[in-house]
């Protein structure tokens, strides 16, 4: 393989700057750009290995499999090739790939290198294609006709240039099990801490725990406790029209403590032993201001602190990712991280979901701490006459999206649904359209009996038993039957918030 350098060759200089193509010229077709391309892969770039005498339609699955998708669901899925191609832009634009490497590209077929030339647009992403060139030019025109019209900024350059230009990636080695500044001890090697109740929890750390550890674990304690602290005084009981120890009172803070503790404490905290604390502080500073946050350890079962940290690990994530389409893992993720169904998600429009999809947001719509009885709120599908239900919503049902600030989901999660958000703009949705539509009757019919039968299919798939979600003949019941106050996130860690007597309250 000639690893001599040559200079580059630029063609039509006279286009303006935009998507950018480069020929990769490879003598002979040798076969040792193999390991080149193998060390090319990384963050950011994406090696593609076309199916030999494949059609564009296969073309677009192997682009979809290099990003992560498994071939087999691909296939079972039957997705159009024209949505094929609007999800491989979208995975590309929210993996943020900026180099997609086409290897032996001359074995194309017919009309792909048009595809390839919008994907690349779309994604705002580079494309090398590896061409065996010869001294004939003849192998360099037909793929510069098909991506003149689109813009593109042409360079030719041989193997020695394309290893300058596109070196392999750093390769950093991590270790699972490290400590830094915000933890005492090593992430998921907490200590065994003992199960009593918080008002004597502290006591029994104290009698059990050596030292060391017990003076680590009561500065975690002290600083969650200064946390929950400022959070009642600042967001969990400001700017109430409710009598404290209020029915209404004691239903808003409930659902601005799920926030607090799903987003924020517990659900994102490192290990078990870092939840539990974090929660018997929380119980202290709510019981300081009058409330009962009770923990029903008895009903989760075996390894009950397991069950307060997030279901939404990084290893399910991956598992979406690769198993179904963008609108499914989006569905599921947001499923499993709100514990509760997909019931509000036909709400959420995509200016609402952050580019990146840090956050969903569903705004309050009227006073959040009105009833559920005289607070509804308006779907913006039509009404569907053989089912027999209104076309609106109670607060009830989607206490658990809505509220003043963003709904924060974890980084890998995030990807998820970014890549469907980067599919809807795909489809021409603005600020104002859902994120979420019916598949076949978008704008008519709601999406969530759509989503979701998708996430109960995608959860089957990926092995995953949400204890929320079961359709009607289960034996554990339907979610839906069920009332809407008694599910969500608290619910199924076996929390609930109660509030204390008048007496009890002005005691402390």
């Amino acid at each position: 393989m000639p690893e001599t350098a040559a200079p580059a060759a630029v063609f039509n200089r006279d286009l303006p700057p935009g998507p950018r193509l480069v020929f990769v010229r490879n003598p002979g077709d040798d076969h040792r750009i193999v390991r080149r391309l193998a060390a090319v892969e990384g963050p950011g770039r994406l090696v593609v290995r076309p199916t030999p005498g494949g059609r564009t339609s296969d073309l677009v699955l192997d682009i979809l499999t290099a990003t992560g998708r498994s071939p087999a669901t691909l296939l079972a899925d039957r997705t159009s090739a024209p949505d094929a191609w609007r999800q491989a832009a979208a995975q590309l634009t929210a993996d943020q790939i900026r180099h997609v490497v086409i290897d032996r590209a001359h074995r194309l077929p017919d009309g792909a290198l048009d595809l390839l030339a919008e994907l690349g647009g779309r994604a705002d992403a580079t494309l090398w294609l590896i061409w065996p060139v010869t001294d004939d030019d003849a192998y360099v025109k037909p793929p510069v006709r098909a991506f003149r019209d689109a813009g593109y900024r042409f360079q030719a350059i041989n193997l020695a240039t394309f290893a300058r230009e596109l070196p392999p990636p750093p390769r950093s080695l991590t270790s699972g099990l490290r400590a830094d500044t915000t933890t005492p001890w090593a992430e998921g090697t907490g200590p065994n801490l003992p199960m009593q109740d918080f008002p004597v929890f502290l006591a029994h750390c104290r009698a059990k725990l050596p030292g060391n550890t017990f003076t680590a674990l009561r500065e975690v304690y002290g600083r969650e406790v200064h946390l929950a602290d400022q959070w009642l005084t600042r967001r969990g009981l400001a700017s109430h029209t409710w009598t404290p120890g209020s029915p209404g009172h004691t239903r808003a803070l409930g659902a601005r403590l799920t926030f607090y503790l799903r987003d924020h404490r517990i659900g994102p905290a490192p290990d078990q032993a870092h939840a539990l604390v974090r929660l018997r502080a929380v119980q202290v500073a709510l019981f300081l201001r009058g409330y009962l946050l009770r923990w029903q350890m008895e009903t989760l079962g075996h390894g009950p602190t397991t069950r307060l940290l997030s279901q939404l690990t990084e290893r399910v994530c991956d598992k979406l990712r690769t198993a179904v389409s963008p609108e499914a893992a989006a569905a599921t993720a947001l499923s499993i991280h709100l514990s509760h169904g997909p019931t509000g998600f036909g709400l959420i429009t995509c200016g609402n979901t952050a580019t990146d999809g840090s956050s969903v947001h569903l705004p309050v719509t009227g006073s959040p701490y009105a009833t559920e009885e005289t607070r509804y709120l308006r779907v913006p599908w039509r009404w569907k006459p053989h089912y027999r239900m209104p076309h609106e919503l109670t607060a009830l049902q989607v206490l658990h999206l809505e509220s003043d600030d963003p709904v924060p989901l974890p980084a890998h999660a995030a990807l998820l649904v970014a890549a469907h958000l980067a599919y809807r703009r795909s489809q021409g949705a603005t600020d104002t359209d859902p994120l979420f539509i019916h598949d076949k009757h978008p704008g008519d019919k709601s999406p969530e009996p759509h989503l979701r039968e998708a996430v109960i299919r995608t959860c089957h798939r990926i092995h995953f038993n949400p204890a929320w979600l079961h359709r009607s003949h289960c034996r554990h019941g339907d979610e839906t039957a069920h009332d809407a106050a008694a599910a969500g996130w608290m619910h199924h860690r076996g929390l609930d918030l109660i509030a204390l007597s008048d007496d009890v309250r002005s005691r402390l």
